[in-house]
């Protein structure tokens, strides 16, 4: 009997503590007094500059922000700002979001709400269309709109799915007031795509990021970390300033007479693997993408070739374009560039046990060499426009 009236009084203690708990809950939800907790009043004092447009930075000075940027909102004409810059118990500085519009800035810091004075908000340049809206790493894209200006040093364009400081930056071709020519950047994922002209920002229309087709290569050497070629015969290689540099054996540099050789690699398999460099998936040669060219400068002299010597390509077919030395085009040597048109050696996707430049004989004051870039493209048109030509 004392066990059961135990049992009972133990249940309804349980009920009342979840009446208690529901109770507690339902008054929390509906509380409409004083706060529980109360934070000192924000004030603004100034907004510097109070005229600007998207990507401007502004200042806001005043008292009481805190120092916790995550219990803060700042909107601009009812448009909330997603990047807070700084934050201090007394400044706040913030960029201005796209489309804000003139209107006032209201800032918000816990339960406190303060509304500035109108800011006054101009358009400045403008997106009307990326084209295409797809692209894989390389590939140029034309941004159209207005107020871009002509000066390429004043704009640059950023490829991200977040925020701008997340972004990967592209090479501009080209700019025109309604027009700019950007590649897609090394890292650049499917998103947003924003111009920068000097401290404006512009969100553009989303860019879908895709894989790279069968025979696309781009290697640009922009990344220290991540070795794609590495050269043979003794010689030393590093990136650095956004080239591949070949420094030929010492005990070749003996005397101007002797002959250099550094033969490049692109590592495949069993060549040069870790720690050398990381294995690579064979090359694929496809009849899409039979052009071939390398933008290089021998050290010593600058110049694409060496004064006396041999550049090859491992040889493609017997008795292919490739079996013999110096058998690249010379079109754009003026920018530094051989190539090679493989679209009579390769009439199918081919896998290759491996892929290298032969660079040797090479007698004179060269000491090394330098590639800038190693890409293909789908013919020479596709090429010269690469080039800006």
């Amino acid at each position: 009997m004392n066990h059961i009236l135990k049992n009972k009084i133990k249940a309804v203690i349980v009920l009342f503590s979840m009446a208690l708990i529901a109770s507690c809950s339902d008054q929390e939800k509906d509380f409409s007094g004083e706060p529980l907790v109360t934070y000192p009043a924000v004030t603004v004092t100034s907004v510097s500059p109070s005229t600007g447009t998207s990507g401007n930075i502004i200042t806001l000075t005043g008292t009481n922000f805190g120092v916790y940027p995550q219990a803060s909102k700042i909107y601009f004409n009812g448009v909330l700002a997603d990047e807070i810059l700084s934050y201090t118990d007394t400044s706040v500085t913030v960029r201005v979001p796209q489309n804000a519009g003139t209107g006032p800035i209201k800032v918000k810091v816990w339960t406190n709400t303060i509304t500035t004075a109108d800011f006054e908000y101009s358009v400045g340049g403008t997106i009307t269309a990326v084209s295409p809206t797809s692209g894989n790493v390389g590939d140029q894209i034309l941004i159209t709109g207005q107020g871009f200006g002509t000066n390429a040093s004043k704009v640059s364009v950023k490829f991200s799915d977040g925020l701008v400081k997340d972004a990967f930056t592209g090479t501009v071709v080209s700019v025109s007031n309604t027009q700019i020519a950007v590649l897609i950047p090394k890292g650049a994922v499917t998103g947003k795509v924003r111009v920068w002209l000097e401290n404006q920002i512009i969100t553009g229309p989303e860019l879908k990021v895709i894989a790279p087709p069968k025979g696309k290569y781009v290697f640009e050497f922009d990344d220290s970390t991540d070795s794609q070629w590495l050269p043979a015969q003794n010689a030393t290689s590093k990136i650095e300033d956004g080239k591949l540099k070949v420094t030929f054996d010492p005990v070749q540099l003996g005397t101007t007479a002797s002959k250099r050789r550094a033969d490049l690699y692109y590592i495949i398999n069993s060549v040069f693997p870790s720690p050398g460099g990381a294995a690579k998936t064979k090359w694929v040669q496809s009849p899409a993408y039979p052009i071939l060219a390398m933008k290089i400068a021998f050290t010593g002299t600058g110049a694409p070739k060496p004064g006396v010597g041999n550049v090859s390509l491992d040889p493609a077919v017997a008795g292919g374009i490739n079996a013999g030395n110096n058998k690249y085009k010379s079109d754009y040597l003026a920018q530094n560039v051989i190539y090679y048109d493989l679209s009579a050696d390769y009439l199918i996707d081919t896998e290759l046990a491996t892929r290298q430049f032969k660079i040797a004989d090479i007698v004179g004051g060269e000491t090394g060499y330098e590639v800038d870039w190693i890409r293909t493209f789908k013919n020479t048109a596709e090429l010269k426009a690469f080039l800006g030509l």
